[in-house]
């Protein structure tokens, strides 16, 4: 190998052209798949909207506040799906929270979530013969001076992901209030 192969100059360059073409063909993917990528999301958001209110034919969205009507002309409101962040065990827990005229949860529904696998992952987790999150499956029904740990069973050994999904519900309680 030759002493004019080793120069640091040369090597640097050599590294900078390679990190420059990687940089930007990572560039060129991401704009080509964010699109598709954000469309993918929209769809997910309206399927979690469609399972919280099954009456739903339209919506409109204002912040972090669905307002779900019953026709599609926008004028029969029939509720609210709030979308909420709590703090979980591994981190961030969102929920969509849904709630009726009447100031009741008609369903929830947790979009995201990095619990840990086996426990806190309950919080979103369909036993085995039912077609709902049994834990998620607590709220319904329920109205906002009823969510606490008197009429919600904790997921036992994920007491902090429990806590978390409580929260954005009482955030959307909250939030309920604010807008009513």
């Amino acid at each position: 190998m030759k002493k004019d192969d080793l120069n640091p100059v040369k090597l640097s360059m050599i590294l900078f052209l390679i990190t420059a073409f990687s940089g930007f063909i990572l560039s060129i993917v991401y704009s080509v798949t964010m699109p598709k990528i954000e469309a993918n999301e929209r769809i997910k958001e309206e399927e979690s909207i469609r399972i919280i209110m099954p009456n739903v034919r339209s919506f409109v969205q204002k912040d972090d506040v669905y307002f779900i009507y019953r026709d599609e002309n926008n004028k029969n409101l029939i509720g609210y799906v709030f979308k909420s962040i709590a703090k979980g065990y591994g981190g961030p827990v969102k929920c969509n929270v849904g709630i009726d005229l009447y100031g009741m949860v008609t369903g929830l529904v947790v979009s995201s979530h990095t619990e840990t696998p086996g426990l806190g992952t309950k919080i979103s987790e369909v036993r085995e013969g039912e077609d709902k999150p049994y834990f998620l499956k607590q709220f319904k029904r329920l109205n906002g001076t009823q969510i606490d740990f008197n009429n919600i069973k904790a997921i036992s050994g994920a007491t902090v992901s429990s806590k978390a999904v409580l929260q954005c519900v009482n955030l959307a309680f909250k939030r309920f209030q604010e807008i009513r």
